[in-house]
């Protein structure tokens, strides 16, 4: 491919030829935009890491890559690119075409493959149980709801920390998500064995600085935060259930003073449909730019998607955004309104009545009492 080629050419991701993501469970994605069932590698429980990124389904994407057509698996970034143009979208697409703008683009050629960038989520251990969160990324879900996940045996993860390990002096790129990885020890020895200039990017729950983890990236010149928040006060300790708001301001300030790059990872949902606006309000009056912000709505679970709500509240957030819009915020904000908008006006089976059943079971489990933090949501209830 030429440089020209990767501008032009609406599916091309360097992802398929430069990186990896793991889940502890074993599974191989090439990101974590990759749908989790037809965006698969495959699992190093049934073969290799080598194999895997060479093997036939990934060479597959590569050789429908460069013929100019979509990647199976890759429908995310294409649907939040969709009738956009430029560079200053929020497509994970771009994002690493921007962050592998210097690799030979003689590299991008079927059955090839350089790791330059690694999302590695070696176990769910994780000290939240956020509500839209699941035993898959949450062990203190996995505890609540008494779920074991199978994973590979100790011999075929050594192997494959074996792997990522070696090839970390070469890493440009590193994404630590989660669970926590703030709390994860296997970061610790990864980032021991990284180049000093490497990119990192930390998803973080934010909840914990005080970790080795964290003494050990703070060394390192070259960090993005990306933080999970969604709304503020009792809200968010509902929705981040096992994290108090003073604390969490408290360590955005701690990191505020590394001055390392901050963002704000904010999900869009039935519980925060109206206040995700007032956080964002909050955070800009702390200092945070327009291009801090990433929110996406929901999909999963199913039952806290914002389109249950009834059409006038959805009329309603549909006025509020084009009124954000039409201030021109720019940047990823933006975007965020746009795709929101967008998002809304999509056809949806609704059934808000189920909802609140899910949230009920919940609450009972947690011994909480959702109707009392989210009134005006609770007030559409009578309406059902």
């Amino acid at each position: 491919m030429t440089p020209k080629d990767i501008l032009t050419n609406p599916y091309f991701c360097p992802m398929p030829w430069t990186g990896l993501m793991y889940n502890f469970d074993g599974q191989v994605k090439n990101c974590i935009r990759s749908d989790p069932d037809t965006g698969s590698l495959g699992n190093i429980h049934n073969e290799p890491i080598e194999e895997i990124l060479l093997g036939d389904i990934n060479v597959t994407k590569q050789k429908n890559i460069i013929a100019n057509q979509p990647a199976n698996g890759c429908h995310t970034c294409y649907e939040l690119e969709h009738g956009k143009k430029g560079f200053d979208i929020i497509s994970d697409r771009i994002f690493y075409i921007k962050e592998f703008k210097k690799t030979p683009p003689d590299l991008y050629q079927p059955g090839q493959h350089n790791l330059q960038t690694i999302d590695v989520r070696w176990t769910n251990l994780c000290n939240l149980a956020c509500v839209y969160c699941s035993p898959e990324f949450s062990s203190r879900w996995a505890k609540e709801l008494e779920i074991k996940i199978a994973t590979p045996t100790d011999e075929q993860t050594t192997r494959f920390q074996e792997y990522i390990y070696s090839n970390a002096t070469k890493l440009k790129h590193v994404y630590l998500a989660g669970g926590e990885p703030l709390l994860m020890k296997q970061n610790l020895e990864l980032l021991s064995k990284l180049n000093p200039d490497v990119n990192l990017r930390i998803n973080t729950n934010l909840t914990k600085v005080d970790t080795g983890v964290f003494e050990a990236i703070c060394q390192f010149p070259n960090v993005h935060w990306t933080v999970s928040v969604e709304t503020q006060g009792e809200e968010f300790e509902y929705i981040r259930f096992g994290h108090q708001w003073t604390d969490f301001l408290e360590n955005l300030d701690r990191i505020r003073q590394l001055g390392h790059k901050i963002s704000f990872n904010m999900l869009w949902f039935l519980l925060n449909y109206d206040t995700v606006f007032d956080c964002v309000d909050y955070l800009k009056d702390q200092g945070f730019h327009n291009n801090s912000f990433v929110i996406g709505a929901l999909l999963s679970p199913e039952y806290l998607n914002v389109r249950h709500l009834p059409d006038h509240v959805l009329n309603l957030l549909k006025t509020k955004l084009e009124s954000r819009i039409d201030e021109q915020p720019g940047y990823l904000l933006e975007d965020s309104y746009r795709n929101m908008l967008h998002y809304i006006q999509e056809p949806f089976e609704k059934n808000l009545s189920r909802s609140f059943e899910k949230l009920a079971v919940m609450d009972h489990r947690r011994v909480v009492d959702s109707s009392k933090i989210f009134t005006e949501l609770y007030k559409l209830k009578e309406g059902n």
